[in-house]
């Protein structure tokens, strides 16, 4: 199980925790009507005070606060937990950097067993909006209304819901390890699974279903979880060359291979990578 990091580098990007030195940024970027109005508690004016607020906020572990950093600069934050929000500084918005250190930021929440992603979005907030439904998050159905301390008056908001289940499925776990890769199994592999060498499994090994079975074996243990599931493995050339069911605190239940010269040139090497995978659970 893989702890939220610290620091997380997305390209150019840093995710790392506040510091004091960052309180001046932080109180620039939040005293920017383009940016407080969207912030339902940046109260305006917004100074160093109130940016120390944030400070104090940001060390407890659970509120996962991390700024953006790039060059030296800070260029936004982000909240993961109990309720995500977010704000990038108004000279670097439009280019998808949000977008992109989201995505590796929420997976990095959902590496460990965490409650859902809720993010409250003014109506006419447009931009988040479209972001956040890119990511995968679903739209609640009704409507709340959140008060604004930038205007000092409601505004209709919805709530947007991101489940470990649904980002485990958009995003599924890939794992890679010299030329072998671990990725969820897909209906799309029933044809290649039904080849599978029954032979090379042993007796205490999870059953392995008939060919015309393997539909509903695949999506029964569709990988929902980090590091658990239905995982299929392909070589450097992305030939697939077995498979194996990871379960619940059982480590590998059945280890797979399309033949026999695939089992001897690769079965070292794909537990060493099952085990890796398995730790992210």
């Amino acid at each position: 199980m893989a702890p939220f990091p610290d620091r997380l580098d997305v390209g150019d990007v840093s995710l790392r925790r506040m510091q004091a030195g960052d309180l001046p940024a932080i109180a620039r970027q939040l005293g920017t009507p383009e940016i407080a109005r969207w912030m339902a508690a940046a109260r305006q004016p917004f100074g160093l005070a109130e940016a120390g607020e944030i400070l104090a906020l940001s060390h407890e572990p659970t509120q996962r606060i991390r700024v953006l950093e790039r060059g030296g600069e800070i260029i936004g934050c982000l909240r993961l937990a109990p309720e995500m929000w977010f704000w990038l500084d108004v000279a670097v918005q439009g280019g998808g950097i949000m977008s992109t250190v989201l995505r590796a930021a929420i997976s990095a929440h959902f590496a460990e067993p965490s409650p859902p992603l809720i993010a409250c979005c003014r109506d006419d907030n447009v931009a988040s909006q479209g972001l956040l439904a890119g990511l995968g998050f679903s739209r609640a159905p009704a409507r709340r209304r959140m008060f604004f301390e930038a205007e000092g008056r409601s505004q209709p908001c919805h709530d947007y819901v991101m489940t470990p289940e649904q980002w485990q499925f958009l995003c599924p776990p890939v794992v890679c390890l010299g030329g072998l890769t671990a990725r969820p199994a897909l209906q799309k592999d029933a044809p290649r699974l039904a080849l599978m060498r029954v032979g090379l499994v042993d007796a205490a090994d999870a059953p392995w279903p008939e060919p015309e079975a393997l539909g509903a074996f695949i999506e029964t243990h569709r990988s929902r979880a980090p590091g658990r599931g239905l995982f299929v493995l392909e070589d450097a050339h992305r030939r697939v060359i077995g498979a194996a069911l990871i379960g619940e605190g059982e480590g590998i239940r059945s280890l797979r291979f399309m033949s026999d010269d695939d089992a001897g040139q690769h079965r070292g090497e794909a537990e060493e990578l099952l085990g890796i995978l398995g730790q992210q659970g």
